[in-house]
């Protein structure tokens, strides 16, 4: 009850339950709630993300860049989507600067050679020095257009 010490106050100066419960527009079993010894002083209630907040950072932790949608898909979120959005942004700066200073401390530099190209094959890259950067699936046109590209670059 967001009122509490007013209504101790009303209760306390010899109004009645009913014309405290009629005036704030509650329940008179929410006013007896109110005046009861081991209620609370103000209104609390616990915070959506509290039970999730572990879960966003282990995937945070492993995929600092992944999207919210996607991660909301990861740990079965099944609330609002801006509030998973709005504990993201608080939390995805930490893993980013952690990410890229790794990758900078790092310092591997990696290529994959045309010949590993393949229609269908997922390869994932370190490419200068960042290792959330990946190459997805590619069509077999896709692999066909690099193969000619190689070809050409090979004359």
């Amino acid at each position: 009850m967001k009122d509490r010490p007013k209504i101790i106050q009303l209760h306390g100066s010899g109004h009645a339950i009913r014309e405290i419960a009629r005036d704030h527009e509650v329940s008179r079993n929410a006013v007896r709630r109110a005046l009861a010894e081991d209620a609370r002083m103000d209104y609390w209630r616990p915070s959506a993300t509290e039970e999730f907040e572990p879960a966003v950072r282990d995937v945070l932790a492993d995929y600092p860049h992944m999207s919210v949608p996607d991660i909301a898909t990861m740990i079965d979120w099944r609330k609002s989507r801006r509030t998973l959005s709005d504990l993201v942004a608080k939390l995805r700066p930490e893993y980013i600067e952690r990410a890229d200073s790794e990758a900078a401390d790092d310092g591997n530099i990696s290529a994959v050679s045309m010949d590993s190209l393949r229609a269908g094959s997922f390869k994932a890259l370190n490419v200068l020095g960042y290792s959330d950067i990946e190459a997805h699936e590619l069509t077999a046109k896709e692999v066909e257009w690099w193969t000619e590209l190689k070809n050409a670059t090979h004359v």
